[in-house]
């Protein structure tokens, strides 16, 4: 009760009829995009208390995955972070493969780390544009959104979907990267690196914005550790952890990065350390590019690729793989794994038990969105209303992660 009292100040009501109000931002409100619901306790325009409420956009994912083959559970993990699905599908794979034992060759590793940065890329885009329009400038969001496009141009060369993109499947990609896809590749690490330039030009040193984020949704270290950070929140706030590094996945040990750090946790350095986060996502991509290796772009795991369909119609083999594939009659082995990916706002993570059936027995998507906004009412707190909803965009917190 104590603590209670200490985090959440017992107003009286007579006190509070005359100095406080409260106000309900959300859970349907074009400030907080998304679908959730924080009530505040306002003082004039300063927020004195907060109390988040999430759960408007609860899917059950989770429990419909239970009655789910393992390669449809794929389109569930794309509407998690919808801003970078393609890291959703390819850290759901992994976390299949290493259930099954399966070693993916190198020309697949780096064909993810390719399609994974560009999905990096696409959520800061969008989440530091956003920033500037929430502090009132419009046209950097539009000058980065139009290179979000180009992204997304590359998605659907490779797959055929630009937003949940279903992208790549168990034990590889469906198709190899094609010669439109290298090209489309090319033209965004050109013209990228120059949209970033104007864009930070346009807001690092702009006065304006500077007032608007500088101490503005500030955490320590110490605190974000202690609410289990990860990502760039807990970078900004200059711990040095990122788990393509720390627990390497996909190769990604074979390329050298560097980590970006912030020092004050603050809705600035969040920005930061997010530009520079694209920078070495682009780094990432063009090294990966120019030193793809050759081989097989899937592995040979009849029992979860389907077969193409020249021989499905002509062989026997490949006609029962197809059909045991599409009714989900594939039985995997009994066990228990954690498999965990740098996603867009940190460490996405996946835990998947298997009884030997059809279906997980039990999967749980470690949601880093989920996970730092319980941390969203201290920070806000002592702030005045329009820092809220700067340092809600500085979060990056995505509903369909949020609740799941």
């Amino acid at each position: 009760m104590q603590q209670f009292e200490a985090e959440h100040k017992i107003i009286n009501p007579e006190d509070f009829e005359k100095n406080f109000s409260t106000l309900n931002l959300g859970p349907t409100h074009p400030a907080t995009h998304g679908i959730f619901q924080n009530i505040l306790t306002m003082n004039g325009e300063t927020i004195e208390d907060a109390v988040q409420t999430i759960g408007y956009i609860h899917r059950a994912f989770e429990k419909i995955a239970e009655w789910r083959p393992y390669y449809q559970i794929t389109p569930l993990t794309d509407r998690l972070n919808y801003c970078s699905a393609p890291i959703n599908n390819l850290g759901w794979h992994m976390t299949v493969e290493k259930l099954l034992g399966i070693k993916s060759t190198k020309r697949i590793d780096y064909m993810r780390i390719i399609v994974m940065e560009l999905a990096r890329i696409a959520d800061h885009l969008i989440c530091n544009s956003v920033i500037g329009v929430d502090s009132g400038a419009l046209t950097g969001f539009v000058y980065m959104f139009e290179k979000r496009e180009m992204i997304y141009d590359i998605y659907e060369e490779i797959c055929g979907a630009r937003l949940t993109s279903n992208i790549g499947r168990i034990g590889g990609f469906d198709r190899d990267f094609t010669p439109s896809v290298i090209q489309k590749i090319r033209e965004l690490l050109v013209e990228l690196p120059k949209t970033i330039n104007q864009f930070e030009n346009l807001l690092m040193r702009n006065r304006i914005f500077m007032d608007r984020t500088i101490n503005v949704g500030s955490i320590s270290a110490e605190r974000a550790l202690n609410y289990s950070f990860s990502g760039p929140c807990l970078r900004a706030a200059g711990v040095d952890y990122d788990v393509r590094v720390m627990n390497p996945y996909s190769s990604y040990e074979d390329f050298d990065f560097t980590i970006p750090l912030g020092i004050n946790g603050d809705t600035y350095d969040r920005f930061c350390v997010r530009q520079e986060e694209i920078k070495q996502s682009l780094h990432l991509i063009k090294s990966a590019l120019e030193n793809l290796p050759v081989g097989a772009y899937h592995m040979d795991v009849p029992e979860f690729y389907l077969p193409p369909k020249d021989k499905v119609y002509s062989e026997m083999e490949s006609l029962i793989w197809h059909f045991k594939i599409v009714m989900g009659e594939i039985n995997v082995p009994v066990g228990e794994v954690y498999h965990a990916v740098e996603g867009g706002n940190g460490e996405l993570g996946f835990y998947l038990v298997s009884d030997g059936g059809r279906t997980p027995f039990r999967l749980h998507f470690r949601r880093p969105g989920f996970i730092y906004y319980q941390a969203f009412p201290e920070m806000i707190k002592g702030s005045v209303l329009s820092d809220a909803i700067l340092t809600m965009s500085s979060m990056n917190v995505i509903a369909g992660e949020l609740d799941a």
